[in-house]
């Protein structure tokens, strides 16, 4: 009896060893198969490309704009070993991926730049899920072609679609990036020219909106614009225009990345509305949307029904400034377009801050009244602006009560004129930190002065968008804040070290609009140290930029060579007669704002040489102005005012008194050709009239 009793605990005892190896196998099979490690290699170099019927070099990924998409799972370890094939450095940015601090990418604050002809390997745990991008964070490279897309799919998906796509949205243009920065930051109204949005005297006239016109000029405002650059296209995953597969009745899960380096769209589907599903790829609740207007850098996730009616239905992404569009086209058929979306109206001042224009008032930061203000400005439906009032988390997101709250405020101001974007008038290089208190709940709140509009991104952290949905707002990593508009975000700062907070227009962070968020009592990496030691580094950097125009007249020539930076201008100025008369000046400017500068220099005519010390200032209906005094006890004082008649014709007077030479004064019409060239015509009171060319450069 006890030896079968023995035989019964032995076999008892087997059996429970082999259940416990069973058991940890598939524990730890589960395990591996959870955590699998996704790898890729992402290669930049440059290539030609063509999307307009001329060639360019660019910078591809893996040979091609944009790069592949990276596939992953939430839980899945993640290698991306990216290889440097140019002959200038390069980084990579893992926009909206939650990670460690020195994988996020950005050279010289918390990532090495990858050298010419080497290789860097990022390795992160993936934390979340949803739609993302990557993209460099060197220079402009972002505007050649150093951008792609990351789907990172959940464990559980709360939707069953038919099929699932991405469309990544981008901008392109055949110009170098630095030089179509040179050409902003010198004023030029070439863009506007080419796309046929110039504002002028008769287009007033024609569109009844003198007295908007006037109101505008009386209060020193440029006529507006709603984005900075002319593009030769825009692209849906590399084209002007893609396909996708896609039967009648089917669902079809669309994310949608807006990875334009300035351009915003306005999205729809004629297929019928969209039910968005999520944004900045954490889920909402669904809310059907006719049409959306996408900032840049921000992400939506759409399901899409098809229509039971076979055919080709259009998803079109419009350019806000109207400027053109590109389209993904669903399904196979005839092809059904999607409505036209109306174009701005950049003369009424009522035309909403969807058209780029807002009321030059004081806002409150209350979204309601907010909302308020906008529908006493009857914004259109046509033209709605990000749609955050629709936004409404799953889950609620109100950040831990016992933790002390900190609020700041962060204006966004800006020069159009000067291309000068900063925050707090600031640019990076001239800024402090934004000291932050790891375990605070962080709130800032975004004042916009200035008529543009600024998709706001922050490295590092996901925010709530305060929208009016109490602890269901929204969490985004991407806001736009609109022209003289405000919104407030708050986040729990639970990282370390330094983020990046920047504009995501690329040629307003590359000028100056960006901060760091600095966590207090972190240490710098010593790789990270030593690299910002280097002249590269972009941190402290304000780059300069020359230019200048020549007059070729039949009576005189005249120019102007300019040198400058965002606060200090070097300028030569001259006039002469072809024979012995001349008046040259050469100044040293320091920039205070868009209305003040002084200066000091020396004005040289074939008389005699002096010092000078003077101001320029901005007078209402946007005349310029200039006071000076010389070394000999002489005033001067003149006022310049340039009247844009047509799109293409201007007129212009200067008029100028000098308490030694009297009165000096010009008058004349200059007709734009191109970028570089004008035909001009002008009288001066000293060399009298004649003709000729202006060349810039």
């Amino acid at each position: 009896m006890q030896v079968q009793f023995n035989y019964a605990m032995l076999f008892v005892r087997k059996v429970l060893t082999l259940s416990l190896h069973l058991v940890l196998l598939f524990f730890f099979l589960n395990v591996t198969t959870e955590a699998k490690t996704v790898e890729y290699d992402l290669t930049i170099e440059l290539k030609p490309m063509n999307f307009t019927g001329k060639e360019v070099e660019a910078m591809t990924i893996n040979g091609d704009i944009p790069g592949p998409t990276l596939h992953m799972t939430e839980g899945d370890d993640v290698k991306v070993r990216v290889h440097n094939k140019m002959d200038v450095e390069t980084s990579i940015h893992w926009h909206g991926i939650l990670l460690p601090n020195k994988e996020d990418g950005v050279p010289y604050l918390t990532t090495p730049p990858i050298r010419p002809g080497t290789m860097r390997e990022f390795n992160f745990p993936i934390i979340q899920s949803g739609t993302y991008w990557y993209h460099s964070h060197t220079g402009l490279q972002e505007q050649r072609g150093v951008y792609g897309s990351i789907v990172i799919k959940t464990k559980k998906e709360r939707f069953h679609v038919d099929r699932d796509y991405v469309l990544v949205l981008s901008d392109w243009t055949n110009e170098a990036p630095m030089e179509v920065l040179r050409t902003l930051k010198r004023g030029s109204e070439y863009y506007v020219l080419k796309k046929g949005s110039m504002q002028s005297l008769t287009g007033a006239i024609q569109a009844d909106a003198l007295k908007e016109t006037f109101q505008r000029s009386l209060i020193r405002m440029p006529p507006m614009d709603i984005s900075d650059i002319a593009y030769d296209a825009f692209l849906a995953n590399g084209h002007k225009k893609t396909t996708f597969n896609a039967l009648p009745g089917e669902k079809i899960r669309l994310r949608v990345i807006n990875a334009s380096a300035s351009t915003y769209f306005y999205i729809q589907f004629s297929g019928g509305k969209m039910e968005m599903v999520s944004a900045d790829g954490l889920d909402v609740k669904p809310v059907p949307i006719e049409r959306l207007l996408i900032a840049v850098a921000e992400t939506y996730d759409f399901i899409l029904t098809m229509p039971d009616e076979e055919g080709s239905y259009e998803f079109r992404a419009t350019a806000q400034d109207g400027s053109g569009h590109t389209s993904a086209y669903l399904g196979s058929g005839s092809r059904r377009s999607a409505p036209d979306v109306p174009k701005p109206n950049l003369y009424k001042m009522h035309g909403g801050m969807s058209g780029g224009h807002g009321r030059q008032m004081e806002m409150t930061m209350d979204h309601h009244n907010m909302a308020t203000m906008k529908e006493k400005m009857h914004m259109p439906m046509e033209r709605p602006l990000a749609p955050y009032e629709k936004l409404r988390a799953v889950e609620p997101t109100s950040l831990p009560g016992d933790n002390p709250v900190r609020t700041i405020i962060l204006t966004l101001t800006g020069d159009m004129k000067r291309y000068v974007w900063s925050f707090d008038n600031k640019i990076l290089s001239e800024s402090d930190k934004i000291l932050v208190r790891r375990g605070e709940n962080l709130r800032i709140k975004l004042v916009n002065k200035t008529m543009m509009h600024h998709p706001l991104h922050l490295h590092g952290h996901f925010f709530r968008v305060l929208n009016g949905q109490g602890e269901y707002a929204p969490m985004k990593h991407t806001v736009d804040i609109s022209p003289l508009g405000a919104q407030t975000i708050e986040f729990h700062a639970n990282e370390n070290k330094d983020w990046f907070f920047h504009c995501h227009i690329l040629y307003h962070m590359k000028v100056g609009m960006a901060r760091v968020i600095h966590y207090e009592g972190s240490e710098v990496d010593p790789e990270i140290a030593e690299a910002r030691k280097e002249p590269t580094n972009f941190l402290n950097k304000d780059p300069w930029f020359f230019w200048g125009d020549i007059s070729l007249l039949t009576q005189m020539n005249e120019g102007m060579l300019e040198l400058s930076n965002t606060r200090n201008i070097f300028s030569a100025v001259w006039e002469h007669d072809w024979e012995e008369e001349y008046d040259v000046e050469i100044t040293y400017d320091r920039y205070f704002n868009r209305f003040f500068r002084a200066f000091a220099g020396t004005n040289k005519t074939d008389k005699d040489t002096r010092g000078i010390l003077g101001i320029r200032y901005l007078l209402p209906l946007n005349f310029e102005s200039l006071v000076w005094i010389d070394t000999e006890g002489e005033f001067r004082f003149s006022l310049e005012k340039e009247i844009q008649i047509t799109s293409r014709l201007a007129i212009f007077m200067d008029a100028e008194y000098d308490t030694e030479e009297k009165w000096e004064w010009v008058a004349g019409s200059e007709w734009i050709f191109n970028k570089y060239l004008s035909i001009i015509a002008q009288y001066h009171s000293d060399f009298e009239g004649g003709v000729g060319l202006t060349i810039r450069f």
